[in-house]
């Protein structure tokens, strides 16, 4: 009987502590606070070793990478048609900080004297996830610089037999222009500089893979390329767009404007093509199905038309009232540069046709030679070196490089990184997005584009 009660009173009293110590405890382990009490009551000794909190924040839990977003500037890229010297921001890529109010980062620089650079220097730039590779066309090649090193991973010439080029500008070896990586990651759409033909190029190696003729559109210089990769608008210094199915490398159509085609976007399918175009203020509209030509949107003849036709007028630009063009995302909106007054003219493309709005409108630090958007539609980069935040259309900053020298280049992408792999990267052309478009305009809207 006393054995009994004594094991009763035992085994009370340890269920009691076990209660008690399971209500004191707290309902989740937290290792950190763990090692903190250990650190505080415990010696550094070979038995218990100090140890940082952040040791189990590593090993108990692996911290996760932050993404990082970076813009990737290449220069020589431009100039604020001709407002600053050239070369304003010097040679190589600038890389700016966008999470941090773009600070200066770092410069890559090119193993080419300034001497020997060719008129812009850098005739476009492009990037992939898949090769984790920054694309550099000059006239003469293409570089392809790898992301992890910053170190050239190849370089192409676009052959070896020298070429007749179409354009004062060209380069004998017919290399290079405006690069578009496809939907793949590994094939590059290339520009051949201002000849009758376009590159496709190996984005791993850089072996040409083949070439797409346009004997109707000589002066090969721009393009826009659909979403799913299939079509290619691929523009020339004439009147004349043609339209090609890249599979096939085969041209299927061909769109007549009024004048010299200068910068082209696309809406997300291609539907409609936008350009601009020689003695011109506003811009151009084509069918991208049909291949006919649409419409003519034209800025107020109040704001250029007499100023153009003056002689005695000087305008910076390359060579007409507007070049530099692009759409928000979400197609709501088409830019165009206004190189007459030096702006940004916006118009509202939610209806059939865009429609001028001069209260977004906005004056531009200097001339504007190219617009490209960030993904989500928040951030615009000017060819001028502005920094413009979409929705209040107002400058909010300007692109600098480590000598606090404006950077004025048509040539950028903002690049996302997972540690040293590139996972993103932003729409250089201005173009609309599927995506975009699908979550904001309504089926109206879609139809009418």
């Amino acid at each position: 009987m006393k054995l009994s009660t004594t094991l009763l009173v035992t085994a009370t009293s340890m269920l009691g502590a076990l209660t008690f110590s399971a209500l004191a405890q707290p309902a989740t382990f937290d290792p950190i606070k763990e090692q903190n009490l250990q650190n505080a009551t415990h010696s550094n000794s070979v038995e218990h070793p100090y140890k940082p909190t952040q040791y189990y924040q590593e090993t108990i839990t692996p911290r996760r990478t932050q993404l990082k977003h970076l813009l990737y500037i290449a220069e020589p890229g431009g100039t604020a048609n001709g407002m600053l010297p050239y070369p304003n921001g010097g040679i190589g890529i600038v890389v700016l900080d966008a999470d941090h109010n773009y600070q200066f980062l770092k410069r890559i620089t090119w193993d080419v004297p300034a001497s020997q650079l060719p008129g812009p220097g850098v005739t476009g730039v492009a990037a992939s996830p898949a090769t984790n590779m920054y694309y550099v066309a000059f006239r003469g090649s293409l570089v392809a610089y790898d992301l992890a090193t910053d170190k050239v991973a190849w370089t192409q010439a676009g052959g070896t037999a020298p070429v007749k080029t179409h354009y004062a500008l060209g380069n004998t070896s017919g290399c290079c222009e405006r690069p578009w990586v496809l939907p793949d990651g590994k094939t590059l759409l290339v520009a051949s500089s201002y000849n009758s033909w376009w590159y496709v190029i190996d984005g791993v190696t850089g072996a040409i893979k083949g070439k797409i003729d346009t004997p109707a559109s000589p002066i090969a210089h721009n393009m826009a390329v659909t979403p799913d990769g299939k079509t290619a608008y691929l523009s020339s210094l004439t009147p004349q767009v043609s339209i090609a199915d890249v599979a096939t490398m085969k041209v299927t159509n061909t769109i007549t404007f009024s004048d010299a085609v200068r910068p082209i976007v696309i809406n997300h399918d291609g539907s409609r093509v936008y350009v601009n175009v020689n003695n011109l203020l506003g811009f151009e509209i084509g069918d991208g199905k049909t291949g006919k030509f649409l419409k003519r949107i034209e800025a107020p003849a109040e704001m250029w038309k007499a100023k153009w036709a003056d002689p005695n007028q000087h305008f910076f630009g390359h060579g007409g009232p507007s070049h530099g063009l692009g759409m928000t995302p979400d197609e709501s909106e088409i830019w165009v540069a206004d190189n007459v007054n030096y702006g940004m003219l916006v118009y509202d493309n939610t209806g059939e046709w865009p429609v001028y709005n001069p209260e977004k409108s906005f004056k531009t630090t200097y001339s504007v030679g190219w617009i490209t958007m960030t993904n989500d539609g928040k951030t615009a980069f000017l060819g001028d070196g502005d920094i413009v935040d979409v929705k209040s259309h107002k400058i909010v900053g300007q692109m600098k490089d480590e000598h606090n020298q404006v950077v004025a280049s048509e040539k950028l992408l903002q690049l996302t990184f997972d540690g040293d792999k590139l996972v993103e990267t932003d729409n250089q052309f201005a173009e609309g997005l599927t995506k975009k478009v699908s979550a904001v305009a309504s089926p109206v809207q879609r139809a009418s584009r």
